[in-house]
């Protein structure tokens, strides 16, 4: 999916992705600001496409059945993203994410990296 999201030029030759993920990288992808799924997997996809979880797939949908419940996400891309160099984006949430409670700045103390938007953190990669 990354690799996908992450192709130049953008837009890219897909008009959109409908894919199967388990339950839980579905909600990652999707989550919104707040959420407790919203990482750097959430920046990256609502950055560069609008994301919808559909439904969910019961492992009994499968044989063998799995022991993961799965989700089916549609993505479409965005036709004029946020303006922002990918790998500052990259840096950025590696970053604000690589411990999910810690603060992203000593003077930003109420801030959290769940709590900034797609466009906070666009904002941020172009400040770098």
């Amino acid at each position: 999916l990354t690799q996908w999201l992450t192709l130049e030029p953008w837009p890219p030759f897909f008009q959109s992705l409908t894919l199967m993920f388990q339950k839980e990288v579905a909600e990652r992808i999707c989550a919104d600001v707040g959420d407790r799924h919203y990482g750097r997997l959430a920046v990256l996809s609502n950055w560069r496409c609008t994301t919808q979880k559909l439904f969910d797939v019961s492992p009994k949908a499968f044989t063998p059945p799995p022991k993961v419940t799965s989700s089916i996400v549609h993505l479409e891309p965005r036709r004029e993203p946020l303006t922002c160099d990918l790998k500052k984006l990259e840096t950025v949430t590696r970053h604000a994410f690589g411990q999910r409670r810690k603060m992203l700045r000593a003077s930003l103390k109420p801030l959290r990296a769940e709590q900034v938007d797609v466009a906070g953190f666009v904002n941020l990669a172009n400040q770098l």
